[in-house]
This record gives C-alpha cells, structure tokens and sequence, in this order.
C-alpha cells in the first residue's frame, strides 16, 4: 500500500469525556500518515506512532456531537491502548463532509 498523508487531523489520547471540562473537541492538530507499517500521527507538540492494530471504529464519542471519530485500538490486547483521530479541516466541517470516512477506511487496510 502507497503511504496516504491527511492533514489537519484532529487527535485525541482518550475520550473527551465532559467532565475534563476541555474546551475543544480535539487534543492535538497535525498530519495522519497512514502506511505499512502502521499510522503516525505528528503535531507541533506530539507524535503518535502507532502499529499492531487490533480494533477500528467510526463513530461518535465523547463530548463531540457534531464529528464522527475514527478510534483505533493498538498494543497489547490484554491493556490495549486507544487513539481517536477526525478531520479537522474546514474548523471540523471536512470530516463532516466525508474526510473522516477517507481517513477510515485507509486505516482500515491495516487490520489484519
């Protein structure tokens, strides 16, 4: 699989539960690449690298009412660990319009 690059991908470590009284919908904002070898997410502050997927969904979560979000479940399954992603472009308005469904099924592909 071609390496596939999002940018303005939203990125969250947990579910933005309301009582974290987080203002935003997202923790991070930076670029998605999908490969391979796994997903690797980079933002000014962070970057996520992420392989041995076991679980992708889509969906809503969290405080977040408006933006499906791509949560993707990694690691070790006994404690696995959890990464929510969603397009942020156009101030959130790309994912609504099927950016987070591209960024899904790309994602996808790396299921075994």
């Amino acid at each position: 699989m071609a390496a596939q690059t999002f940018d303005t991908i939203w990125y969250l470590p947990h579910e933005n539960r309301w009582r974290d009284l987080n203002v935003l919908a997202y923790r991070e904002v930076g670029t998605l690449t999908v490969s391979d070898h796994g997903i690797e997410f980079k933002s000014k502050n962070k970057t996520v690298t992420i392989s041995n997927l076991l679980r992708v969904s889509y969906g809503r979560q969290g405080r977040d009412f408006m933006n499906n979000w791509v949560k993707v479940e990694y690691g070790d399954s006994a404690a696995p660990l959890v990464a929510f992603f969603a397009d942020g472009s156009w101030f959130g308005w790309g994912g609504i319009f099927g950016g987070t469904k591209r960024l899904l099924r790309a994602v996808k592909q790396l299921l075994p």
